[in-house]
């Protein structure tokens, strides 16, 4: 297997299908993650207004703490199986819309004031342009929030597996945004040991960093240490880059 140098895109990642069986595993271990959650929607919760698009909700798990905040959420999935949990998980709450399909489905709702991609944008071929699409979603001064993997030398077989293109920089991906029409108001690498606990178990032993045992291991002992010292002093990598983007409204 080969893994791609930085800037390189695979060109063996795994089908939407195959991808999609990979990650029904991945993403049932990380519903009861409900630390980790917690940490990602602390750090997403103040950008989020009213208004909420969620793109790939695979099974709901952001969803469920969007819709807690929130007037309107729609949750979007382009996983035929995704979106029947989804609609089982949130048949009686109606805050929530459950769509079958990319971001463009949703632009035919009225505007939100905020986008939501946990983990998504890495599993999209043409990322520039579904940034670009992401716009016709947003109201102007709308905000896009990205939570995407970092550093393309943590790229490994797993990340092959569930259908990652690639991984990111803080630098890349806010090129990426300014040449899309966003201004960048916020980026940064989130969660270090992750990442050397990636580049361990999955770079280095080829496992799968996301089975049940290690999973909730690092969600209860390790996740609340790290949300505190990370929120006092930061980071100067991470497993994850997290990004706020403000739409300009130019189209």
């Amino acid at each position: 297997m080969k893994f791609p140098l930085p800037g390189q895109r695979p060109t063996t990642v795994a089908s939407i299908d195959a991808a999609d069986a990979e990650l029904e595993e991945t993403l049932d271990n990380l519903d009861g993650a409900d630390n980790y959650a917690a940490w990602i929607f602390e750090v997403v919760e103040p950008h989020l207004g009213e208004a909420v698009l969620e793109v790939g909700a695979g099974h709901g798990t952001f969803t469920g703490l969007l819709s807690a905040r929130s007037a309107r959420v729609a949750a979007t999935d382009v996983s035929e199986r995704c979106v029947g949990i989804l609609r089982t998980r949130f048949a009686d709450d109606p805050r929530v819309t459950v769509l079958h399909g990319s971001a463009a489905e949703a632009a035919e709702l009225p505007p939100f004031d905020s986008a939501v991609l946990i983990n998504v944008l890495e599993h999209i071929a043409d990322d520039d342009n579904a940034l670009r699409e992401l716009s016709a979603t947003l109201k102007p001064g709308g905000r896009l929030l990205l939570w995407v993997p970092a550093f393309e030398f943590l790229y490994s077989d797993f990340d092959r597996k569930i259908g990652h293109y690639r991984r990111y920089r803080k630098a890349g991906l806010a090129e990426k945004l300014s040449s899309a029409g966003y201004d960048v108001a916020e980026i940064r690498y989130v969660n270090a040991v992750g990442a050397l606990a990636w580049l361990v178990v999955a770079r280095l032993l080829h496992r799968a960093p996301t089975r049940g045992l290690s999973v909730r291991i690092y969600d209860t002992y390790f996740v609340p240490v790290l949300k505190r010292v990370e929120r006092r002093l930061g980071a100067p990598f991470g497993q994850s880059v997290f990004a706020v983007a403000i739409w300009r409204g130019d189209r």
